[in-house]
């Protein structure tokens, strides 16, 4: 609808009342009322509408001093609610009317209002939360001051609070609750109750009514601490008291029977175990008393065990001079069991170091038994893959010693730093020695191979007087079984052999024999050749040859063992020491009367001279 403007409204007022005044004239005429009534009628008519316009123009008067008053209350309540909850000041808009205005402030203050009243709940709300957690956990409630609104900053500070403090309420009652199984599982192993009313609150009530404060978690640590600390004093006094029991058992020698029985009865380390341990060990010390002498051999021997793992030489040992003592006392045996005590302690202390050394000296003595083994001819027939085996081996050990070696150099080294003083194994500093031990080794590799050039050398020299070896053994048979399969022609052949004939076939049988068989060309007229030792000796062994009788030709060979290595050839060696020998040496080598187990000592003596010349 289209507002009219203030002319019109004019207009039209007056026309309505133009028509209005016609229509009371004419009712008055009608009437018939004279004119000074008409007069008075019409100042009242004047009256009655001057008194509606101002009747309406004090209403609508009125009603702008309350707009007015309005929108300054609200103007006023909007700034105080805008600093109650730290909110920026509402700013209108230019332009506005009075009755906009104060639409718009009144629905503002309706906002904050509003966000007052829940702050205000929620408010009352987290602080009730908080009061219960901090009761709980017996700490200060998050301050927020009184009579005001908090501010979003605070309420997101108190939220914070609460969750903080819910978290460490969850943390902690779970700390209560494993901390107080453990402790009723130690009280238990124990066999002890609680004594104060701290620890009876803590066992018997419920854990939703224990005080998770700061103090009351710390006397639960403090109470556990100390329950845990009695357990593991006594599982390492049971502990001491079975190792000291066991120790004295080995040496007294009690039977199994009795040790188990005790060991049955006697688990775990509660008191009355403990209190059993104590009178098994008062016991066997009664005991030891009473067999004090096995106990010092006992402990000598032990001794002895520790002084050889640690590697103490003779010198170190005999600094113990009570070892030798031959007075059996207490004293005696407490020294013997302090010195045991102190190499116990050396060894655990290097353990590690001594582990290690211990080791090379296993690799070191595998070594020497492959190196032995190679020196072992038989080793060539032995069957099942051994010889792959030892190579194996071997190749392992070209590699774990040298790497061992080198470890054992730093680890050695940095402990001598540590320690300010040499780590000694037999007396003397490891490294000397490992070099000790390889100049040994490499002697003894010397010594061997010098033995065998004089062997050899003395065998090739027994060759050149009395001949060699043969080196073609003969195939291995089973036992019973002939070597060819007999047949009729060889029989008869056997029938007519002779005693010397029989005499070679035995010799052939083990050695290479001697007399050799005529060469094809033996029909033609051989040609003269120029006379060597070698000839000469093969000359003189062939004439001897035709005039030995069979009874010498069966003993002639019987005693000639030589070294498989003294094969047909003749090498430089061999030539030089045929070149050494002379004239008188060789015939008392062949003489009949002193060597008549040879062949060399059936040669004539017409052919002694010329058998090197």
């Amino acid at each position: 609808m289209a507002t009219r403007s203030h002319e019109e409204m004019t207009n039209e007022l007056v026309h309505f009342l133009a028509n209005t005044l016609d229509r009371l004239q004419t009712i008055w005429d009608e009437i018939g009322i004279c004119n000074e009534q008409r007069r008075e009628r019409t100042d009242v008519v004047f009256v009655h509408m001057r008194n509606l316009l101002e009747e309406m123009v004090k209403e609508e008067d009125s009603l702008k001093k309350n707009l007015l008053q309005n929108v300054e209350t609200y103007g006023d309540e909007l700034i105080k609610l805008s600093e109650e909850l730290s909110v920026a000041a509402f700013e209108p808009s230019k332009g506005l009317s009075i009755l906009q205005l104060e639409k718009e402030l009144r629905t503002r203050v309706d906002v904050l209002a509003k966000e007052k009243h829940d702050r205000l709940k929620t408010l009352k709300k987290l602080k009730d939360s908080d009061q219960k957690l901090c009761d709980v956990l017996c700490t200060t409630p998050y301050y927020v001051p009184s009579g005001t609104v908090p501010s979003q900053e605070q309420m997101d500070g108190l939220e914070q609070h609460i969750a903080t403090l819910m978290a460490e309420r969850e943390k902690r009652f779970q700390v209560l609750v494993d901390t107080k199984k453990e402790i009723t599982t130690l009280l238990e192993e124990l066999e002890v109750s609680p004594n104060s009313s701290f620890e009876r609150d803590l066992v018997c009530e419920d854990d939703n009514t224990f005080l998770l404060s700061s103090e009351n978690m710390q006397a639960l640590k403090l109470y556990y601490q100390e329950l845990e600390l009695k357990y593991k004093q006594s599982e390492e006094e049971a502990t001491v008291l079975r190792e000291r029991i066991l120790l004295l058992w080995d040496r007294l020698m009690i039977q199994q029977e009795e040790r188990n029985a005790f060991t049955v009865e006697n688990k775990g380390f509660k008191p009355k175990v403990l209190n059993a341990l104590k009178g098994e060990l008062a016991r066997l010390e009664q005991l030891k008393i009473q067999n004090i002498q096995r106990f010092v051999d006992k402990m000598r021997e032990e001794l002895v065990s520790w002084w050889d793992k640690c590697y103490f030489s003779k010198d170190q040992r005999e600094k113990f001079a009570p070892y030798h003592y031959d007075e059996y006392t207490e004293d005696l045996l407490d020294m013997h069991e302090a010195e045991v005590h102190k190499m116990k302690a050396y060894y655990d202390e290097n353990q590690e170091l001594l582990e290690k050394v211990s080791h090379w000296e296993k690799l070191w003595k595998d070594f020497l038994e492959l190196e032995r083994k190679a020196q072992d001819p038989n080793r060539y027939s032995n069957r099942g893959g051994g010889l792959l085996q030892e190579e194996k081996k071997r190749k392992k050990l070209s590699k774990d010693l040298p790497k061992l070696q080198l470890e054992l150099n730093g680890v050695i080294t940095r402990w001598e730093e540590d320690n300010h003083k040499d780590f000694r194994v037999g007396g003397v500093r490891f490294l000397e020695y490992v070099d000790q031990q390889w100049e040994t080794f490499n002697l003894e590799k010397e010594n061997q191979k010098a033995a065998r050039h004089r062997k050899n050398a003395k065998i090739m020299e027994e060759e050149m007087i009395f001949g060699s070896k043969p080196t073609t053994p003969a195939k291995r048979r089973f036992i019973g079984t002939p070597s060819k399969t007999p047949n009729k022609s060889r029989r008869l052949n056997e029938t007519q052999k002779t005693p010397g004939s029989v005499s070679r076939m035995q010799h052939t049988s083990i050695f290479a024999s001697p007399f050799k068989a005529p060469p094809k060309s033996a029909g033609k007229t051989p040609r003269k050749l120029r006379p060597t030792p070698a000839r000469a000796q093969r000359k003189v062994l062939q004439d001897r040859t035709k005039n030995t009788t069979s009874t010498t030709n069966e003993t002639a060979f019987s005693h000639t063992m030589l070294s498989p290595g003294g094969h047909g050839g003749i090498n430089a060696s061999v030539a030089s020491i045929a070149s050494s020998i002379t004239y008188q040496d060789f015939a008392t080598g062949v003489n009949a009367n002193l060597r008549s187990h040879c062949r060399s000592s059936v040669v004539p003596s017409s052919y002694t001279r010329t058998a090197f010349l």
